[in-house]
């Protein structure tokens, strides 16, 4: 077995080694917890290596990661004590779309469209209308897999995008989504976020959205418990960032992870 550690950046961090030591460390703790709590012959406890990635989307290039080492004054004869290890670093925004194309796999297609959340609108609408093409010659069987993918490229444009923007953009995905087999309830729910987001204030409308998504996507949890967490959040971008969350989230878990994360 192999754990992946993904940690998802829009900065960048010159303490990132530390960062994911602490991380790895704590995922090997819990480990250990479970080997004692099963009862595991202390000659048949096995920790699972674990593959740091930082998966970064900020703008500013981050050319490398800073290791334990440059974060210390430290002579030459000390160095071989302070723990060593690889992370793999993903620069989406400085990475070519050749590379992220590689296994034309749907996350793949999302960055390159992610690659220009920032940019004029031109560039941006050429990767999205390249997508749309790549979607639109879909065999039949692999639809449901993009399911997923679309719904959080709606979200991406609506909440990363400039208002003189969204009638456009709009028209595009929705173009789009037939292909994909989404519901009704999911086709009223990203159009009822459009007509929301001119009558009421954003932060309502982010807590609104990622409410109505956890409810959608998780029907058995009583998502409304979290409402006063999040209107306690007073950073736009955060909320905003909670909504697509919502979205990707493997599970209703992990999504709490991700609200309880600093």
């Amino acid at each position: 077995m192999i754990y992946i550690l993904v940690e998802h950046q829009s900065t960048v961090d010159t303490t990132m080694g530390l960062r994911l030591l602490s991380y790895m460390c704590q995922i090997w703790e819990r480990q250990r917890r479970e080997h004692i709590a099963q009862k595991l012959p202390k000659d048949e406890r096995r920790f699972q290596p674990i593959i740091p990635i930082v998966f970064y989307t900020g703008d500013q290039r981050w050319e490398t990661l800073s290791s334990l080492e440059t974060l210390m004054d430290l002579p030459e004869a000390l160095s071989r004590f302070v723990p060593r290890f690889d992370v793999l670093l993903l620069d989406v925004k400085h990475e070519t779309d050749e590379v992220l194309l590689k296994s034309n796999h749907p996350f793949g297609w999302l960055l390159t469209v992610l690659k220009e959340e920032v940019s004029d609108i031109e560039p941006f609408v050429e990767a999205l209308l390249r997508l749309g093409e790549h979607l639109h010659s879909l065999p039949e069987t692999e639809r449901s897999v993009w399911q997923q993918a679309i719904y959080y490229l709606y979200l991406l444009i609506f909440f990363r995008r400039s208002v003189e923007e969204q009638a456009v953009l709009e028209q595009i995905v929705s173009e789009t989504s037939p292909y994909l087999g989404l519901s009704d309830e999911e086709e009223q729910l990203m159009q009822s976020m459009a007509e929301h987001y001119f009558q009421q204030g954003a932060h309502q409308v982010s807590i609104e959205t990622t409410l109505n998504i956890l409810t959608e996507r998780f029907p058995n949890v009583e998502v409304n418990a979290l409402k006063t967490r999040l209107e306690a959040i007073t950073d736009l971008n955060r909320l905003k960032q909670l909504s697509l969350n919502a979205a990707i989230a493997e599970n209703f878990h992990a999504f709490q992870e991700a609200l309880n994360a600093d």
